[in-house]
């Protein structure tokens, strides 16, 4: 796995430092949860596609790290129901009884869902302000095959699922974290290394669109103490397999379901990383070898979609 991805040319970012000690299927150390990594009170954050994978990872990951309040998102609310109890155990298991987990049925590719998370948020949650917006819901429902080959519905679905839920999410939740007089006030969108390389058409045009709007979001508020930034969340197998994807994947999507939560209490959790405001960011490097290369990433205002020439 590691090889093939360390082959992608050095502008897919893949190399930029080196790659994290996980490679194994374990958390680095430097990352281990919940020692070191401690969140502020209260903390609530939203996270969608919570019920499996990489959201349910995310989930977890600030429920070890002492979140007190998460609202959890997915198509079917029952689907949540394992998240859910394991993020209560987590936090009860690290001295935490405060935690609250709200779930909530629905389609991200609908701003009216949209419209209800930020009325469940202003519901559930005293204040009704927000730390921690993770829009991680997503569909990779396009093929790898030529455009002339690919059905248009799989260029539309990720496209309104990928791109516009996103822009809903953000743009009916950002009222919440701008209100949040606490420090976090932090957008991560999940997007991907296929952003920089040839991949399924629709997946990886949303992809970049995704890194694209978490610089501008930044662009517009990080005055107003918004953070915000696109993360590759590593590779992981999908539980559900779209169609038309490779079984040959497998053999490199080996990446722990659970790396890309640790990452992001690193991100945002305590110490925020202003550093990276605005940037796009690989779950899968060396978060001390990142820190070393912090002035220059300053200096250059590396990590951001341009043109260069």
């Amino acid at each position: 796995m590691a090889d093939y991805i360390l082959s992608f040319p050095p502008w897919s970012g893949s190399t930029f430092v080196p790659r994290g000690p996980h490679h194994a299927g374990h958390i680095p150390s430097n990352l281990a949860l919940p020692a070191g990594h401690k969140l502020p009170k209260p903390f609530v954050a939203v996270i969608t596609g919570a019920s499996r994978g990489i959201g349910a990872g995310i989930a977890k990951a600030f429920a070890s790290a002492g979140a007190t309040g998460l609202l959890l998102t997915a198509r079917k609310a029952k689907d949540l129901e394992a998240t859910k109890q394991a993020c209560s155990e987590l936090s009860k298991g690290n001295g935490n009884d405060e935690l609250k987990v709200v779930c909530v049925e629905a389609d991200n590719g609908e701003e009216q869902s949209a419209i209800r998370i930020r009325e469940a948020v202003e519901k559930e949650f005293e204040g009704g302000s927000l730390d921690l917006l993770v829009n991680n819901a997503g569909t990779n429902a396009s093929m790898f095959a030529k455009l002339g080959e690919i059905d248009t519905s799989q260029i539309e679905g990720p496209n309104q699922v990928n791109l516009l839920g996103r822009f809903y999410m953000t743009k009916h939740l950002l009222p919440l974290i701008l209100k949040n007089s606490r420090p976090a006030k932090s957008i991560i969108n999940v997007s991907s290394i296929g952003s920089h390389v040839s991949g399924p058409l629709g997946f990886s045009l949303t992809a970049l669109a995704t890194n694209r709007l978490s610089q501008r979001v930044a662009e517009a508020y990080s005055d107003q103490g918004v953070f915000s930034a696109a993360i590759h969340p590593g590779a992981v197998w999908p539980e559900v397999v779209p169609e038309g994807f490779p079984e040959s994947a497998k053999e490199w999507s080996t990446e722990n379901v659970d790396l890309a939560g640790a990452w992001l209490v690193w991100l945002v959790g305590g110490e925020r990383k202003e550093w990276l405001n605005g940037r796009y960011l690989d779950v899968t490097w060396d978060v001390e070898e990142l820190e070393k290369r912090k002035d220059e990433i300053v200096e250059r205002d590396l990590l951001k979609m341009r043109l260069m020439i």
